[in-house]
C-alpha cells in the first residue's frame, strides 16, 4: 500500500432612433397581434431541466460542487459526489448559483477513510440521467454501469474545461493522507484534470471512480480516483 500526500485537488441591432408611429398605426399593430396571439399555437414546452454527471451544484453551506455520477434505488434518484466537496451532511443542495432551485438534500458524507457522498434529488422538474457532461454541446455520455478498475485498464475522464481525455489505470489500493486524515482504496491514473473538469472516471459507458485529487496537464497529469462500487454497494444503488 502506497502513502502518497494530496496532489494539487482542483477544487473544491445597431443602435439608432426609434421610429414613433402614428396613432392609427398605434392601433392597427395592436390588433393584429392580438390576433395573431390568439391564432398561434400553443408554446412549445421550456426545454427539459436536466442534471448530469459533471453538472455543478451549490449547497446551502455556501460550497459548489460536481456531480459524479447519478445512479438509482427503486423510484429514487441520487447523486454520488466526492465527499471532501460536499463536507457538511445536512445541506440543502440547489441547480443554481443563486441557491432559488431546490433538487436535493445530503444523504451520507464519507470523508476521510473513503471520499464520497450522496446527494437525494427531490425535485420532480428536472431529469436525471445516468450520462455524463461531456463538454461539447450534445455530447453527453451515457454511463450503463459499474466496475471495479483493474490495472492496465484504459480509463477516460470527462471535463467542462478540457474535455474528453483518456489514459491508464497504473495502480490500485493506493492511499492519500490529508490534513484530516488518510483516505484508502484508491485508484491512480495517468489523466490529468484543470479547474472545472469534473473529471469522473469512465471506461467505455462504465462507471469506475469519483475523483479525489489530481495535476494539471502542463504537468503531464496524475489522478487518484475513489472507485464506485463500493460507494453503490454501501447504499444498495445501481447504475444506471
Amino acid at each position: 500500500m502506497n502513502l502518497r500526500r494530496a496532489p494539487l485537488t482542483p477544487y473544491h441591432a445597431p443602435h439608432g432612433a426609434p421610429v414613433k408611429p402614428a396613432p392609427l398605426a398605434a392601433v392597427l399593430a395592436a390588433l393584429l397581434l392580438a390576433v395573431l396571439t390568439a391564432l398561434a399555437p400553443p408554446a412549445a414546452a421550456a426545454q427539459e431541466q436536466v442534471v448530469r454527471g459533471g453538472d455543478v451544484i451549490y449547497s446551502s453551506t455556501g460550497r459548489s460542487c460536481p456531480v459524479g455520477f447519478n445512479a438509482g434505488r427503486g423510484g429514487e434518484r441520487y447523486a454520488l459526489m466526492q465527499g471532501h466537496c460536499v463536507g457538511d451532511s445536512g445541506a440543502v443542495w440547489y441547480a443554481d448559483a443563486a441557491r432559488t432551485v431546490e433538487i436535493g438534500r445530503t444523504g451520507g458524507v464519507s470523508f476521510p477513510v473513503s471520499d464520497y457522498a450522496l446527494i437525494r434529488y427531490n425535485n420532480p422538474d428536472f431529469t436525471y440521467p445516468s450520462e455524463l457532461a461531456s463538454g461539447v454541446p450534445g455530447g453527453a455520455i451515457e454511463i450503463t454501469g459499474a466496475a471495479q478498475p483493474s490495472v492496465g485498464q484504459q480509463v477516460c475522464r470527462a471535463g467542462r474545461t478540457t474535455g474528453v481525455h483518456c489514459g491508464t489505470v497504473v495502480s490500485v489500493n493506493e492511499t492519500i493522507s490529508y490534513p484530516e486524515g488518510t483516505v484508502y482504496g484508491l485508484f491512480r491514473a495517468t489523466l490529468c484534470v484543470e479547474p472545472g473538469d469534473s473529471a469522473s472516471a469512465y471506461s467505455g459507458g462504465t462507471a469506475l471512480g469519483l475523483l479525489v485529487s489530481g495535476s494539471p496537464c502542463s504537468s503531464g497529469g496524475t489522478a487518484f480516483y475513489q472507485p464506485v462500487v463500493p460507494v453503490l454497494a454501501a447504499y444498495g444503488l445501481t447504475i444506471p
